[in-house]
């Protein structure tokens, strides 16, 4: 049974509005939740987290000169310094470092040889489309429900971005779609417009529609809304549990994206987010 949180979650919207909107800091929310929740629950929301110690992770392993983002659970030192620092990091991307670097983990180890790839295809994608196959099996099997069906729901809904956006320029989307399941098979191969999906995605037409919009801000807005309902859908039922709270977090680090890419953007959504921890905070009040 999950631990409900009531005077925490009654008290976000309090200590929302305690920050400025320019100075919106989701790891400042991240620190007053982890004083107030039980320590396992508090790592489901490190583990949420994960994406952006994943982007920062791949940011540096594969050079690509990016920024670093700073929603991460891992400070910019560790990734500064991988082969001093490897250790630290979680399994996943350890196995990935030394596999993909080629280094051994210790001066005794015998060489690894390279796992018999099981079809064509994957043998041929791209290292960071293998690394996040590693990263979503371990989610997607999250005990927590939240995690597995959020997840979930992002590893589907980037395929289905990635295999419009191959479609649009003529490129095989087989080698760069995460997985091999159900969905992969279908965006490979299928040529209908909405890739026959109609019923099994809900939001399918949503995505295509966005796609469709030249304005780049405008096309990520409508993206980043998709994903936003999509928190909120899971965690209806879910008032003062930890799921909520991820639910929450999730929400935050759209508001965190867009008010440094666009502020009238960002301002809405900053609003929105706050309407609805209000509008939890009345619900608290009932019970």
């Amino acid at each position: 049974m999950m631990r409900n949180y009531y005077y925490l979650v009654a008290g976000l919207p309090e200590l929302f509005m305690e920050q400025d909107r320019k100075d919106f800091s989701v790891n400042a929310l991240k620190l007053e939740v982890k004083e107030q929740v039980h320590p396992s629950d508090y790592r489901l929301v490190e583990f949420l987290h994960l994406t952006y110690d994943n982007d920062n992770f791949l940011n540096k392993l594969l050079d690509r000169g990016l920024e670093f983002n700073e929603l991460g659970s891992f400070e910019k030192s560790i990734f500064d310094d991988l082969d001093e620092n490897i250790n630290i990091l979680p399994q996943y991307m350890q196995d990935f470092y030394y596999k993909h670097t080629g280094k051994k983990r210790s001066a005794d180890e015998p060489d690894e040889e390279d796992d018999e790839p099981r079809d064509i295809f994957e043998a041929e994608k791209l290292p960071e489309v293998r690394f996040l196959e590693n990263f979503y099996d371990l989610a997607i099997n999250q005990k927590n429900s939240f995690l597995r069906y959020w997840f979930s729901f992002i590893r589907d809904f980037n395929n289905v971005l990635t295999a419009l956006n191959c479609r649009r320029m003529g490129v095989d989307p087989a080698l760069h779609l995460v997985g091999n399941n159900w969905l992969t098979e279908i965006l490979a191969k299928s040529q209908a417009a909405d890739f026959g999906l109609k019923r099994e995605l809900d939001y399918i037409d949503r995505l295509i529609q966005a796609t469709d919009i030249p304005d780049i801000l405008e096309r990520e807005r409508k993206l980043d809304l998709i994903k936003w309902d999509m928190s909120d859908e899971l965690t209806t039922w879910d008032y003062f549990n930890i799921n909520f709270i991820l639910g929450f977090f999730v929400r935050a680090g759209i508001v965190h994206r867009w008010l440094k890419l666009d502020a009238k953007t960002g301002e809405e959504l900053f609003k929105r987010l706050f309407d609805d921890l209000r509008a939890s905070y009345n619900l608290t009040e009932k019970f």
